[in-house]
């Protein structure tokens, strides 16, 4: 189990119990959790985990000159993702008539999802404004399926949310949710990051 955590971990993906039971319960054991860390502290990471607890990932052991192109790549990467993830969990808030933001491991129906926008036509509408977003978001054609197929695609590729039956349909939200509401929350309170920062990075940028 080690060498599979490892592997996923220096790979950059996010360990949650959505995507990865086996390993997320693993670390949640102590030597597990500090042997990762040992090992990765020797490449100059460490393992790292959501303010929720809800997944681990690989971070920056620490944060200066050599690391800084890199942390602007991350950066840029995320907030490219926020507008399109913030759009879908708002769309998904309006379609379930839920008034709280979906949380990780919550599960979606895609059939319930788009029962309701077959049923109400200012959905249809809010599933085209994410063509606006770029390729990536535009549907081959305008029906609702396709173009709601195009934008679950898309967050499924993103790591966000994971299919977990293929013939019911069922999806779920990965622990990654966790990490970018950190980074929404970092932004809201920074505005100028990264591109101003000085070498001696904040410890926020550390989740990095």
């Amino acid at each position: 189990m080690f060498d599979v955590i490892a592997m996923r971990l220096i790979a950059g993906k996010f360990l949650c119990e959505t995507t990865a039971p086996e390993a997320f319960r693993a670390l949640e054991e102590d030597a597990m959790r500090n042997d990762v860390d040992a090992y990765l502290r020797r490449i100059g990471r460490r393992l790292a985990c959501t303010a929720g607890g809800y997944a681990y990932y690989m971070a920056f052991e620490r944060i200066g000159t050599d690391e800084r192109t890199e942390v602007k790549r991350l950066f840029a990467e995320i907030k490219h993702e926020l507008r399109p993830m913030v759009n879908f969990l708002k769309f998904v808030m309006q379609a379930l008539r839920n008034e709280e933001a979906p949380s990780p491991g919550e599960r979606i129906d895609y059939p319930t999802i788009l029962g309701a926008v077959t049923a109400h036509p200012q959905l249809v509408d809010e599933l085209r404004n994410f063509a606006a977003l770029g390729r990536d978001f535009t549907a081959a054609d305008s029906t609702p399926r396709a173009m709601l197929d195009k934008v679950f695609g898309q967050v499924v590729k993103s790591g966000y949310l994971v299919q977990l039956d293929r013939d019911r349909e069922v999806y779920a939200f990965t622990g990654k949710l966790d990490f970018l509401l950190e980074v929404i929350e970092f932004l809201m309170a920074n505005e100028k990051i990264v591109e101003d920062a000085p070498d001696d990075q904040p410890d926020q940028l550390r989740m990095l």
